[in-house]
Order: structure tokens, then sequence, then C-alpha cells
């Protein structure tokens, strides 16, 4: 994984969040129905200083701004876009199925897909496709790539 800007360590960031606002949900532990900025604040600083003690993130810093944009915008419309992200999967797949740092990483790229519209598409698919590298094998970052692709076709022409 290549992590070479400050917004690029917040989107690894913000899958992170995600991930685990998604995990303790399942585990039936805290569930959060609502997010509030002393919440995220919290969160933001542990993610902070978990990063920070990796070496290759030495010199980065958390863009919160960017951060917050991405883990608000997810948690407050998850479903919507889960329904979204379905119309691009193939019949064998479902996101249900999908194990949920691929559902996150998916959310956060729809998110600056449909928002950002001066971002160019494929910076976004390389960030995400990055970030799924360092989770995953060449399938699943393939899988990733493909469903970018067809989401970004979808919403950018």
């Amino acid at each position: 994984m290549i992590i070479s800007n400050n917004r690029s360590l917040s989107r690894l960031a913000a899958v992170q969040t995600l991930f685990q606002y998604d995990f303790n949900e399942k585990m039936k532990l805290q569930e959060l129905k609502s997010i509030n900025d002393l919440e995220i604040s919290e969160i933001y600083e542990t993610i902070k200083n978990l990063n920070n003690g990796i070496s290759e993130f030495k010199g980065l810093n958390l863009d919160k701004d960017w951060f917050l944009i991405l883990v608000n915008s997810v948690f407050n419309n998850r479903n919507k876009i889960d329904n979204i992200l379905s119309d691009f999967l193939s019949d064998d797949w479902s996101i249900e199925r999908m194990d949920q740092t691929i559902i996150n990483i998916l959310r956060c790229a729809y998110i600056e897909f449909k928002d950002f519209s001066k971002i160019p598409p494929k910076v976004i698919i390389s960030e995400y496709t990055n970030i799924a590298a360092s989770f995953f094998d060449r399938t699943e970052v393939n899988f990733i790539n493909g469903v970018l692709d067809k989401v970004s076709s979808s919403l950018r022409t």
C-alpha cells in the first residue's frame, strides 16, 4: 500500500472507522444509531494515534475535514448507498455477502464519485484499489476495481 498524502491516509482511516461501526453492529456491541461530533472526534483521535505509529505513515496527518465528510456521508446514507451499489454487482454477489472492508471501500468511493466531481474518476479508483490492496489479494482488488469502474461510468457520464 502506498499512502503518500494526507487525503489518502484520511480515506484509509474512514474505511477503518466504518468497518469498526459495522463490526460492532454485527457483533451486537456498541451499536450506533446516529453519530455526533464528539463521537467522531474521539474515533478520529484513536485512528490518528494508531496510524501515527505506522512507519510508512510518518510525516502524514489525517485531514480531519475529509475524514469527517467521508465517515458522516457514508454513515448517514448507508442504506441508500448499498441499494445503489447493489445495482452494480453481478447476480452472484450481494452486499450482505461482502466483506465489510470491501463494502466500506465501495461506499467511500461512491461518495467521492457522487459528491466530488472535481476529483478525476481514475484518482478515486486508484486510491481505493490501493487501500484494498493493503487488505486483500489480487482477486478482491480486481473485483473492487471492476465495481468502481462501473459506478464511475454510470455517475460521471
